[in-house]
């Protein structure tokens, strides 16, 4: 900076105080600043008091120019009266800083007593905050964030110390029924009964916490697996012997816990609730209501395992757009024009492009609960593509697989009609394939969706059927268009007078239904005879055309049917 420049800072600490004012260079420093110094009450009398000193000095030099008695007792009077004015302002003004002072000091405790107040509430949310962070609002156990966080230390602490510890991994057994029959605040109420019973039945070196839904996980200190296995048998029995009642119902739930050690040998702590998980479901395979303790080289666990690792490949496609639409005609086996009917399959490609079949993926995905989010890709791509369809003049229905899964979702009634919206595509060119299994474990939603869907225009097939021990008994009260008979019955049907005759039974109450059969699983021409002899509406296999992409499918159809009318004007 320039030596001749005066800092703006400097400037303004001159400008502060006005030095022509008597009270501010006194001293005074009130509670708020006029224009020309810190002090700002009714009327500045710092300034007056200048004013007041020059009209009394000039007034004492009057004596020496007067001598009337009379001017000189006025020239008395006047200044007396300018004095006591003096005194009178000097008084006010006192007051009045002494008020402002006093009422700055009540302010200022104010502030203070509201700052503190607001501090301690602020402290005090953030406590909350923190305990919502890492507890589960539900049960009051701690949540998940919290448990992979302890899960970490723990496994860290076993690398260092070279010291093991336990990871327990349960997940409630009948809870679903206590959903389904009694709603999601019975089955609530019911997590909050169990959870306050197990933490009070836990030692003081387990940790608990609510994973999600009804799975729970726990982490045991400084446990071998053998005294792991006790502690968690006492859990195991405290669910067992617990009795959960609702309204006028009795429940009875059981429990599934899969163990693994946590020792310096574990990769990290993805892989121990991985495996730990995978324990869990085997549990629940061999039976329930017990514990599997997970070893490396367990090949039930090995497959657990793999499947998990399809979850993530299956998002991934998801993303990736690596999901394919197949394809497999539908023939008819009744004489003249009948419109194409495809069923539609679905395939994957991995990195290197390489199709990958459903049956490696799909077991999966029903296992880890995805199939909702393959049969939505499914079904919009498949309405999207029968527009494009149609858009070209070609007139042809698909057939579209659900999941049972997919039967419990709430909101794909809308989604579907919200599809049909978009692409205007004709309710009656699609059909909806339900399993016979999947409408029976779902019987009460599969009558929900089929009705839904049906009033629209939407065609329906029950699919495998036969494959249940009461096919017929269900097949009354589930209004569908096709039976679709299961394969194992299909096969060897021209060497299988047992399988003929089921068949041959089940086309026989179809026809007074007014229900038409497809037979799946056509591979000779022996089968397709044996087929056209008996009547059946229908015919899908190998025999007409393997599974291939929906877009070759309806070309070779096209093809086809342009040959044949090619053939038959010739003849003409």
């Amino acid at each position: 900076m320039h030596p001749n420049k005066k800092s703006p800072l400097k400037k303004e600490a001159q400008e502060y105080i006005n030095h022509n004012c008597i009270l501010a260079n006194n001293g005074f420093r009130p509670y708020e600043r006029c224009d020309n110094c810190s002090l700002k009450v009714t009327r500045c009398t710092g300034m007056q008091y200048n004013g007041f000193i020059l009209i009394i000095s000039l007034l004492l030099l009057l004596f020496m120019f007067i001598s009337d008695p009379l001017l000189i007792r006025i020239n008395i009077f006047t200044i007396i009266a300018i004095i006591v004015m003096m005194g009178y302002r000097v008084m006010v003004n006192t007051d009045e800083l002494a008020r402002a002072s006093f009422e700055n000091i009540q302010l200022n405790n104010r502030l203070k007593q509201h700052s503190q107040n607001l501090q301690e509430e602020v402290l005090k949310q953030t406590k909350e905050l923190k305990e919502l962070a890492i507890h589960d609002r539900l049960t009051g156990l701690y949540n998940r964030y919290e448990f992979e966080q302890r899960l970490t230390s723990a496994l860290e602490d076993a690398k260092k110390r070279q010291t093991q510890h336990v990871l327990c991994y349960m997940d409630l057994d009948q809870f679903k029924v206590v959903n389904d029959t009694s709603g999601h605040v019975a089955g609530d109420e019911l997590l909050r009964q169990l959870s306050l019973l197990l933490s009070n039945h836990l030692s003081g070196n387990t940790f608990m916490a609510r994973l999600g839904g009804d799975e729970f996980g726990l982490i045991l200190y400084n446990h071998t697996l053998d005294e792991a296995k006790a502690e968690a048998q006492k859990i195991l029995d405290t669910v067992c012997s617990y009795r959960f009642t609702w309204e006028d119902k009795l429940f009875t739930v059981g429990a599934s816990i899969g163990m693994v050690a946590i020792s310096s040998e574990c990769n990290n702590t993805n892989d121990l609730l991985v495996s730990a998980d995978a324990a869990c479901y085997t549990a629940k395979e061999n039976g329930r209501n017990q514990i599997y303790t997970f070893e490396k080289l367990d090949v039930e666990l090995a497959k657990h395992r793999n499947d998990a690792e399809w979850i993530d490949e299956i998002q991934h496609a998801l993303d990736e757009e690596r999901f394919l639409l197949y394809g497999q005609p539908i023939k008819s086996l009744k004489i003249g024009f009948n419109t194409p009917h495809f069923e539609i399959l679905i395939r994957m490609k991995n990195r290197d492009g390489k199709i990958i079949e459903p049956m490696a993926f799909i077991p999966a995905a029903e296992r880890f609960h995805s199939m909702k989010l393959i049969d939505r890709w499914v079904i919009k791509e498949s309405i999207y593509l029968l527009r494009e369809v149609l858009d070209m003049g070609y007139i042809c229905h698909f057939s579209i697989n659900l999941s049972g899964q997919s039967l419990s979702d709430d909101t794909l009634i809308d989604y579907i009609k919200q599809l049909f919206m978009e692409t205007e595509v004709p309710h009656e060119y699609i059909c909806f394939e339900l399993t016979e299994t999947a409408a029976i474990s779902n019987l009460t939603n599969a009558l929900i969706f089929i009705k839904s869907l049906r009033e629209l225009g939407c065609l329906f097939a029950l699919d495998d059927f036969g494959s249940g021990l009461s096919s017929f008994a269900y097949l009354k009260n589930i209004p569908v268009d096709y039976l679709k008979i299961d394969g194992q019955f299909v096969k060897d049907i021209h060497v299988n007078k047992v399988n003929r005759e089921m068949v041959r039974a089940v086309n026989d109450i179809a026809k007074v239904m007014g229900i038409e059969v497809i037979c799946e699983y056509v591979e000779n021409e022996q089968i397709l005879q044996t087929l056209i002899e008996m009547d059946i509406d229908y015919a899908q296999g190998h025999y007409f055309c393997i599974a291939s992409s929906i877009r070759e499918c309806i070309d070779n159809n096209q093809a086809e049917a342009m040959k044949l009318q090619k053939n038959s004007e010739m003849k003409i």
